[in-house]
């Protein structure tokens, strides 16, 4: 796991690209504490960095940018890949050498064996730049659930990448900001993809490779994976079955690796099944981490204690209390590479982690949206009957006095955005507008923009939620929080639900039995049932969460109407300080006006 950046600069010195891609990388530093290497293609003017954080192969060998042995293939890559013994194993019997025990060095075998088709064959989180000194090109290629993160600019000929967006900031080329990011910020709560901060930086697209050629510049994005869309299973009994065998293979796979390893555990479902088949597998090499509160609502220790009685792993709980929160507040904020309303949690438990020697943990996101597990896939058949109502209607909403009633003016939108939006959105466009002191209607035209992918038009209900939660919710918020606040400690986050097999299966079961009418995620509940404790069966959804609500409104520094000089802030202040206004919202605001 690392960090990479790396500048195409036909115009640079061999000695600027050096320094500059230096530069890059030494922003990233925390994500990639262990080691630091940077190539130059004096021919080409091209430059690859990387900061390594050391996870299999400890040893030198590991050392990145690597070369293939004939030195035509140079690779700066970030991730994992959990089949590459697997992959390995093929390559051996095609009379392939290997110098190391590194999985960076299967992808340059399994590139040169089997060209782009490669990309597909490889199981894991990645982020990858491969220089092809044969075929004078480059890949960027990224992977199939978009869990790791990999952004690019385009200026003139001159090719950029990075971990970060921030990392572009100290390529030698001046960046703009977008104008646009308030805007995508205070209605969505982070900046969707494919836009970012800055104005010509963009996230690829998961499961895609860009292809730059060197001749001349040009480059086209194309797409090498697509998560299966055709109905498979339609009997239940064949779907728990095929579940358990394909979860536990993810979790099996994900436990591979040379440096200590931990599992993210708040006493959830989602987590609970993930600490007992990470016990299982790691035969009591694992360490449980927990977060716990003075404020006893949000304590789910009575949970995570039943759980722990039945594995051997060790349990390390930590008390984070509202000093803390003030105490490192300020460090979160700048740890956060993208404006977002989420993943402040992330910080805390990496920190814990961090401190308790790991390296790498494991998580149970992505259960909720793929088993239907958030309260949206309720909402959902609400607001679809709602949009058959009236558009003017509708959009008299945004003068309800209900913050949550005034997101119904988003399905006047003529476009699935505004029905996300409706269901998890921050502001809408006329407040929006006011906070910004901009025209609504140039909110309104940003919103509707924003390009989604056609094919959500033609799913049903659950089915929507399902492909807004993955491919919005998860892919712009929850993966990309994960990522920046856990490398912020240099930790590695593993999603073992985001497993691409897993994920495959996932989708390719009927929507009548994959979601549950009367109990949320019932067929993974089914699948783990003999497995898990009544307790943790039946307890409702808590969500991981700490008492922000509490903290930010007690913290004057955050909830004092006077820091904010904007009319519509200060109200929507006051308005928190009295509870009747979400907490993320209220950090929206003192984002945008004081730490933007």
């Amino acid at each position: 796991m690392c960090r990479i950046a790396g500048i195409i600069a036909p115009n640079f010195s061999s000695e600027q690209l050096k320094h500059q891609v230096t530069l890059m990388c030494d922003s990233m530093a925390h994500g990639g504490p262990d080691d630091f290497g940077v190539v130059v293609d004096t021919d080409k003017k091209v430059s690859l960095g990387n900061r390594r954080l050391s996870i299999l192969d400890l040893s030198a060998a590991g050392h990145q940018p690597m070369f293939s042995d004939d030195e035509q293939i140079v690779i700066a890559y970030n991730g994992e890949i959990y089949n590459f013994k697997v992959l390995r194993a093929q390559l051996i019997q095609e009379g392939f050498n290997f110098k190391t025990d590194s999985d960076t060095e299967v992808i340059i075998k399994a590139y040169q064996f089997w060209g782009e088709i490669s990309f597909e064959k490889l199981n894991g989180i990645f982020a990858f730049c491969l220089h092809d000194k044969i075929k004078n090109c480059c890949y960027l290629v990224r992977d199939q659930s978009g869990v790791k993160p990999l952004y690019y600019s385009r200026d003139g000929y001159n090719l950029i990448f990075a971990s970060e967006v921030k990392a572009f900031e100290h390529s030698g080329v001046i960046q703009q900001p977008n104008e646009n990011w308030k805007i995508y910020y205070l209605a969505f709560g982070h900046i969707p993809e494919p836009f970012t901060t800055l104005k010509n930086v963009y996230s690829l697209p998961k499961g895609s490779f860009l292809k730059y050629k060197l001749s001349d510049g040009s480059f086209k994005i194309e797409s090498y994976f697509q998560f299966t869309t055709a109905i498979q299973i339609i009997d239940e009994g064949e779907a728990i079955i095929r579940i358990k065998e394909e979860l536990n293979k993810a979790v099996k796979l994900q436990l591979i690796s040379d440096a200590s390893i931990g599992v993210l555990f708040s006493g959830g479902l989602d987590s609970s099944i993930i600490t007992l088949l990470a016990d299982m597998y790691a035969k009591g090499n694992l360490t449980s981490i927990s977060a716990n509160f003075n404020e006893i609502d949000f304590s789910e220790s009575n949970y995570r204690q039943i759980i722990s009685e039945r594995v051997e792993a060790g349990h390390q709980e930590h008390l984070i209390t509202y000093r803390d929160f003030v105490y490192n507040f300020d460090t979160v904020l700048k740890n956060m590479d993208q404006p977002t309303t989420d993943g402040i949690n992330t910080w805390f438990v990496c920190k814990c982690a961090k401190e308790n020697g790991l390296k790498s943990v494991l998580s149970g996101l992505g259960a909720d949206e793929l088993f239907g597990g958030y309260p949206s896939f309720d909402r959902i058949r609400k607001i679809q009957n709602l949009g058959r109502i009236s558009k003017e209607l509708i959009k008299s909403a945004r003068f309800l006095q209900n913050t949550k009633l005034n997101r119904l003016y988003y399905l006047s939108f003529q476009s699935p955005v505004g029905e996300y939006l409706c269901l998890r959105g921050l502001y809408t466009p006329d407040i929006i507008a006011k906070l910004l002191e901009i025209d609504v209607q140039t909110v309104i035209n940003c919103l509707q923009n924003i390009p989604l992918n056609d094919t959500i038009r033609y799913l049903n209900d659950e089915e929507r939620a399902s492909w807004f939660e993955i491919n919005m919710y998860m892919q712009n918020q929850l993966l990309k929080d994960t990522d920046f606040m856990s490398m912020s400690h240099g930790v590695e986050v593993r999603v073992p639900f985001l497993d691409v097999n897993f994920v495959n299966l996932v989708t390719s079961i009927h929507p009548s039995i994959k979601f549950g009418v009367y109990q949320k995620k019932r067929l993974l509940i089914e699948a783990y049932k003999e497995d898990l404790p009544e307790q943790i069966l039946n307890r409702s959804k808590m969500g991981f969460t700490f008492p922000f609500q509490e903290w930010m409104v007690k913290n004057k520094e955050i909830s004092s109407p006077d820091l904010y000089q904007n009319k519509k802030a200060k109200k929507l202040i006051a308005s928190f300080n009295n509870n009747k206004l979400h907490w993320s919202s209220a950090f929206a605001l003192y984002k945008v006006f004081h730490a933007s």
